[in-house]
């Protein structure tokens, strides 16, 4: 079976290539070679075992993809027809546009998440196996805390494989050989709870350090497992699992356990600036923001470690333009705009919101060094700008977030709004308002629903939430007004699907069925106990 080789040589290449970490950057070198038998005997071994969670399986996501390709991250928003490969070269994006929703289409990248996510399953089970062995070389904190970063980084991964593919096979003990590889799928219901299971633990205990991100060297914190538990109860709480009132109750508490920490604040929380040293723009540059509770490192400028996303930013019609001078002013030659929000998305905000001002999440002009202002063929997207990389030719140095404070606010606010707290609802989801220049939100009800979700896909337009959100309410958000600052959230079904294709749209284009992926042709045909997912067939 494929994925077993791949679970054993994920661990195995950990073994081969350590990495080792600093208070700034956490970083992948080659080290000597072990052998399995040689390996998790010393302290070295130990963190190189540990710091391997931190770059296979979900923080993959943000690397996968290269060249014309979109990432792996964005597959998601492509599908829903909110976002589009203005590029065109990929396989994926051209069959999402066209509807054509078939096994041969989608099979490939269907291979490429499962692969990464039972990778990091992987890697650790290993660690869970043989560091609470290690009592001879470790001290009982640091086996303690190796533990929890194990126990994240699985719930993490499994979270991931649960919410694109539904039922799937649970593995929780790292594989030595290929007895017993012919895995059936568990139950989602069975996956979530030992999800669950593994995050409570962390979440509630003292194993994890309750510092911010970057205070904890950019290794797993409290925050981060109790975010993550927040996240997982929120989305079980809709469909398909359809948990309902108790779970949106205990995302909105775990939520709180977050805000009550005292790790994590808004940036500029009592009102953004809307210049370049703005809330969105810390969040963007600075890599000590206590905002961001999770991220994808990157150091190209001292680790060569660079940040991919800048080649999406900007069209390739950026490399045409020239300066006073006379001389081409980027010297990028991969630039593309393979993640392109639909104009419904730019035009739902509020003339008054701050993030739709130029140069917070997006831009239309730049203006080069010699002075001369060039205007894009299509909007920029600014989150990922890094104007010193296109220039030189290299990747960024921006961190990439994937859990921010905002985020913690707005599932305290949804799972009070469901829950019939409106007040407190209203609470949460105003702080996030009041910091983008928006008058307080006096919606109940549904309504306060619906503002909740329109806030979600306004905070973080190109930090891939919104294929979730659509997944776990079977909702899509339609105009409600251009400039109105909402939007309406109507039965998937029925919807107007944008980009079907590009610049058009239609009703009821995305079938429920392709909410989820299609299990990998290739691990069926190697394992006999797997099925298919509905509508693949």
């Amino acid at each position: 079976m494929k994925t077993i080789k791949y679970i054993i040589y994920g661990m195995m290449a950990s073994a081969t290539f350590g990495l080792t970490s600093c208070d700034e950057f956490l970083e992948e070198k080659p080290l000597d070679q072990k052998s399995s038998s040689q390996f998790w005997q010393s302290k070295e071994d130990a963190q190189t075992g540990v710091d391997a969670l931190y770059f296979g399986g979900v923080p993959y996501l943000n690397q996968n993809g290269g060249g014309w390709q979109p990432k792996a991250t964005m597959y998601g928003g492509i599908i829903s027809g909110l976002f589009y490969d203005d590029h065109g070269d990929s396989q994926l994006a051209e069959a999402a546009k066209a509807c054509t929703y078939t096994l041969e289409k989608f099979s490939s990248p269907a291979m490429s998440l499962w692969h990464e996510f039972y990778k990091g399953i992987s890697r650790a089970n290993f660690v869970l196996a043989n560091v609470p062995k290690m009592t001879d070389v470790l001290d009982q904190a640091t086996i303690d805390n190796y533990v929890a970063e194990g126990k994240f980084f699985r719930a993490y991964a499994y979270f991931y494989l649960v919410k694109e593919f539904g039922d799937v096979p649970y593995v929780d003990e790292p594989y030595t050989s290929t007895d017993g590889m012919f895995k059936e799928r568990n139950s989602a219901a069975e996956v979530y709870q030992h999800i669950i299971d593994d995050l409570t633990d962390i979440a509630t205990g003292t194993a994890l350090p309750n510092k911010s991100f970057y205070d904890n060297g950019c290794r797993v914190t409290r925050a981060m497992a109790q975010t993550l538990l927040a996240q997982v109860y929120l989305q079980r709480a809709g469909f398909p699992m359809n948990g309902g009132a108790e779970d949106y109750k205990k995302a909105a508490q775990m939520a709180e356990m977050v805000i009550d920490g005292g790790t994590a604040v808004l940036e500029q929380a009592n009102g953004s600036s809307d210049d370049l040293n703005s809330a969105y723009n810390v969040i963007k540059t600075s890599k000590t923001s206590k905002e961001i509770i999770f991220a994808k490192e990157y150091d190209y400028s001292n680790n060569n470690i660079g940040n991919g996303y800048v080649n999406l930013s900007i069209g390739s019609d950026a490399t045409t333009w020239k300066d006073a001078n006379g001389n081409q002013v980027f010297s990028m030659n991969v630039l593309h705009k393979a993640y392109h929000p639909c104009d419904m998305i730019f035009k739902s905000y509020a003339p008054e919101d701050i993030r739709s001002h130029e140069k917070q999440f997006f831009f239309n002009t730049y203006t080069d060094k010699t002075g001369v202002e060039h205007t894009l063929n299509y909007t920029g997207i600014w989150s990922w700008f890094d104007e010193d990389a296109i220039i030189k030719n290299h990747g960024g140095d921006y961190n990439i977030p994937t859990m921010r404070y905002a985020e913690v606010l707005l599932i305290a606010a949804e799972g009070h709004a469901r829950t019939g707290n409106t007040a407190k609802a209203q609470e949460y989801l105003n702080q996030v308002r009041k910091r983008a220049g928006l008058t307080a939100e006096t919606a109940t009800g549904d309504e306060l629903v619906t503002a909740i979700l329109t806030e979600r896909l306004h905070e973080f337009p190109v930090e891939f939430k919104v294929w979730d959100d659509i997944r776990r309410t079977r909702l899509y958000p339609e105009a409600a007004g251009d400039y109105s600052g909402k939007l309406n959230w109507v039965a998937l079904s029925g919807a107007k699907i944008q980009n079907k294709p590009v610049d058009n749209v239609k009703i009821g284009a995305i079938p429920e069925w392709v909410l989820l992926w299609p299990i990998p042709q290739d691990e069926i045909q190697h394992n006999p106990a797997l099925t298919q997912n509905p509508g693949w067939e």
